[in-house]
């Protein structure tokens, strides 16, 4: 007797969770995340169209991360042939563009790493930043830009893209 109660009481407690599974409704999009805390990340449509939405748009976006903050005024020296779009961008985050290449230019672009050696090493202060757009690998880069640290490196089909950050 004591058998039958023990497996009676065994399937009765056994049937519980499967009784109360059948009865459970399901959860409203967006009422998960603050049950749970868990925040679903879900791809956001970006305002901005002045930058095109592939691999070089996320280094833009990165490049745009790295824009030094703390100084009264940001800006950039253009010593190569950008799309406008990039130009336009920058100008968006409040970087001027300079047209000589002085101690308040904090920012170059280039796209020519053999052209423009000498115009990197004019650029002396800390923490500036230079953008390059180069055929070149990064070995040769790295081995060429001795005083510079990657910040961010983009291979792409037909260029490679470079955010050196000064040491």
């Amino acid at each position: 007797m004591k058998q039958i109660t023990n497996i009676t009481l065994l399937v009765m407690v056994l049937s519980i969770p499967f009784a109360l599974s059948q009865t459970r409704k399901a959860i409203p999009p967006g009422r998960y995340e603050a049950l749970s805390g868990v925040k679903i990340s879900h791809t956001q449509k970006s305002i901005d169209s002045s930058i095109p939405k592939d691999s070089v748009g996320l280094f833009w976006s990165e490049v745009a991360k790295h824009i030094p903050q703390g100084r009264n005024e940001n800006s950039y020296y253009n010593s190569g042939v950008f799309d406008v779009n990039f130009k336009n961008f920058l100008s968006s985050k409040g970087v001027l563009e300079a047209k000589s290449l002085d101690s308040r230019v904090n920012i170059l672009l280039s796209d020519d790493l053999t052209r423009d050696n000498d115009t990197f090493k004019k650029i002396k202060t800390k923490g500036s930043l230079v953008i390059l757009r180069d055929k070149h690998p990064l070995k040769d880069v790295i081995s060429v830009l001795g005083q510079y640290e990657v910040v961010i490196y983009q291979a792409e089909a037909d260029n490679n893209y470079y955010l050196l950050k000064h040491k």
